[in-house]
């Protein structure tokens, strides 16, 4: 499986975080699990996800790690 990379403005960004609670909000879980998933994750919080779970089992998730690969680098999808 491929790591969900999909970059985003920060308004972008916001804007999926506001529908994302907005569909939880209304009880839309499935729904709201889609804009979740593409929110990028903040770099220290997927560093601690990949130490907990390893680097396949987050990128399985299906979690945006955009922003993990900016800041670390690409190697960083790599395996410990």
């Amino acid at each position: 499986m491929e790591p969900n990379l999909r970059e985003y403005t920060v308004l972008e960004a916001a804007d999926l975080g506001h529908k994302w609670l907005e569909l939880e909000e209304q009880g839309r879980h499935e729904e709201a699990e889609k804009y979740r998933l593409e929110v990028p994750l903040i770099p220290g919080i997927a560093n601690n996800l990949k130490e907990r779970m390893g680097i396949k089992a987050l990128i399985e998730t299906g979690i945006n790690l955009s922003e993990a690969v900016k800041y670390y680098g690409k190697e960083w999808l790599e395996e410990d």
